[in-house]
């Protein structure tokens, strides 16, 4: 994406960037991108934050929650950029009631998270982490590893929501020789033969699939969206990659089929509860491979992601439509709703 020149004459702009991503390094990267008439100011945890964060911006960039109560403390405040596309712990209703925009970065990071996906995928398949440990400790154990290894060459991959990153997915599995299957709310897209994946309905793709990975958010129309049945319904010997949202799993029932042997492993790096507990049954499995929320976290990112929403914090100001793509939700007749109606977002039944 290119950056936007701005005229000398433009207001100044207050922007609160709240949230774990903003650390000092991050905020290195932002400021180094921002815009010159953006006064930024940053929180990286909730107890950094003061006040005047909220009482004097006139935008918000976050990937912290959004309460109701916290803008009813913000006067001042029309635009919400979330940094990434999940977007469930702003209160929109409450943004909405205030008219106040609210805007993602769609697509930004998609290549990034796919990469994870996949890595998860061999990292699981493989073992790798097994036989890191087993090496460090001074074991040697091929034989070990041989029979519980899998290839992913030849699988049949099936992805649940086929956005960007869903889509992303599908790109980089055309190198491994796999099948793919998507799911996806509103049935099958135009491009699905130039991506080499094929439609299958939740309940099929569930069983024909030997590694499902969900890449839909979260919310609650897709909470526990992949439950007991659900889980029970996926072949014997398969593997869950879960890069989107902790709150799409039970993990009760994940836990019970991974003691089972029903399900041969996991790849997880969202959780019900972010940390992961201490007490996690999930940790203690060989066969379950555990990231800390890093799938979208790469300096690498940063610039492009603070470019992306810049550039709609910078469209909004100036009166300008926001790609539908980002607009999630926007006061009716105001110049961020008159592009077109945002796509539907991926809710699966």
């Amino acid at each position: 994406m290119t950056e936007t020149p701005i005229p000398a004459a433009e207001a100044r702009l207050r922007v609160a960037c709240l949230g774990f991503v903003f650390d000092p390094a991050a905020q290195a990267v932002i400021n180094r991108v921002a815009p010159p008439n953006f006064q930024l100011s940053y929180a990286e945890r909730p107890q950094d934050m003061t006040e005047a964060m909220l009482t004097d911006s006139d935008m918000l960039l976050v990937v912290a929650p959004v309460t109701d109560d916290m803008l009813a403390r913000a006067p001042r405040l029309r635009f919400i950029q979330k940094w990434g596309t999940g977007y469930e712990k702003i209160d929109v209703a409450a943004a909405a009631r205030r008219g106040i925009t609210v805007a993602i970065t769609a697509g930004a990071n998609a290549e990034t998270i796919a990469e994870h996906a996949v890595t998860l995928m061999l990292t699981v398949l493989r073992r790798i982490v097994v036989a890191d440990r087993a090496v460090r400790d001074g074991r040697w154990i091929p034989a070990e590893l041989r029979p519980v290894s899998q290839r992913l060459y030849g699988k049949t991959v099936g992805i649940v929501g086929f956005g960007n990153i869903g889509k992303a997915v599908t790109r980089l599995l055309a190198g491994f020789g796999t099948t793919v299957l998507y799911t996806k709310r509103g049935g099958p897209v135009p491009d699905e033969a130039a991506l080499g994946a094929s439609f299958a309905p939740l309940p099929e793709l569930l069983s024909r699939s030997d590694i499902v990975t969900l890449h839909c958010p979260g919310g609650a129309a897709n909470r526990h969206l992949i439950g007991r049945a659900e889980i029970e319904a996926m072949k014997p010997g398969a593997v869950l990659i879960n890069v989107a949202r902790g709150e799409l799993v039970v993990e009760e029932a994940l836990v019970a089929a991974l003691q089972s042997g029903h399900l041969s492993g996991a790849g997880l790096d969202v959780f019900a509860e972010e940390p992961l507990p201490p007490g996690s049954p999930l940790r203690a499995f060989d066969n379950v491979v555990l990231t800390p929320h890093s799938a979208g976290s790469l300096m690498e990112d940063v610039a492009l992601m603070a470019r992306h929403a810049f550039e709609n914090m910078l469209r909004f100001s100036r009166g300008e439509s926001i790609r539908p793509a980002d607009l999630i939700s926007a006061p009716p007749g105001s110049p961020a709703a008159s592009a077109a109606s945002p796509p539907s977002r991926e809710v699966l039944p």
